[in-house]
């Protein structure tokens, strides 16, 4: 149910990926998509925020990528092989759920109310980045899809990386406060990026950004990149679908020095 990508990736000189935090309110802009792109210098990104229409979608999708060809897509939503709707618990889920993750920032069950609202904007916010951009190839293991389109889930991308001795206090916010500890308390974050783009100069500074739904889409995008690189773990099964997490190398340790504390 878990395999791990090759702990040391190739990415290409230039290129872009695409994060997309999925919402479905209808009075708010709650989607947001996130083009992370770089040369052999540089690294930016970018941001457009949308309704739940799918008109207004399109159109921040074509406006955000432009013409480019994207290395890889994650969307934070369930997402299973072919992108097929399913009304039941996943694998993906209940592994992220399991002991200590009960209390870290566990994902939602698809077989709930708000799960079949989450997998239907997804599966569909899914389908209209890959009918209007041109996305590579799938080349990681149990790719759901020809194209390289994944499964995100910030609360669990940000709590991998977190030291055990660093984890916050969680209510319902789960992925904010992970994002004070690795860019307000820390550089993590910012180091995972360039251990996956060497020798760019980052053109953006992280602490900056204050809206949820943008560091959401920021997460995603790195999800995107890891997992483009091969640098990744992936959770879940062939059918269902997996929930894409960074490297084994770059999680954070446990309280007693044994290892990480998100191992088995």
């Amino acid at each position: 149910a878990e395999k791990r990508g090759k702990a040391v990736g190739s990415i290409d000189e230039t290129g872009a990926v695409l994060g997309v935090d999925v919402g479905f309110s209808g009075a708010r802009r709650t989607t947001c998509f996130c083009v992370l792109s770089w040369d052999a210098r540089n690294a930016s990104i970018a941001f457009q925020t949308t309704g739940s229409t799918a008109a207004a979608r399109s159109a921040a999708i074509a406006e955000l990528t432009a013409g480019r060809h994207l290395s890889a897509v994650a969307l934070d939503g369930p997402l299973t092989r072919g992108l097929v709707r399913v009304r039941h618990y996943r694998v993906a889920e209940a592994i992220l759920s399991r002991g200590i993750l009960q209390r870290r920032g566990k994902p939602g069950q698809t077989n709930s109310p708000t799960g079949q609202k989450l997998h239907q904007h997804a599966t569909g916010l899914a389908g209209q980045v890959l009918a209007g951009t041109s996305v590579a190839a799938a080349t990681h293991w149990q790719s759901i899809h020809p194209l390289r389109i994944v499964e995100a889930f910030p609360n669990s991308f940000l709590a991998a990386l977190v030291p055990e001795r660093d984890i916050p206090a969680l209510k319902r916010d789960a992925s904010d406060r992970y994002w004070e500890v690795l860019v307000d308390r820390s550089d993590k974050l910012q180091q995972l990026i360039h251990s996956l783009l060497p020798g760019r100069k980052l053109s953006f500074d992280l602490k900056y950004r204050t809206n949820h739904e943008e560091r959401a889409g920021v997460v995603c995008a790195l999800t995107a990149l890891c997992v483009s690189a091969g640098q990744h773990v992936a959770v879940g099964d062939a059918i269902d679908g997996d929930i894409m997490l960074p490297h084994q190398s770059a999680w954070g340790g446990d309280a007693a020095s044994n290892g990480t504390w998100l191992e088995p």
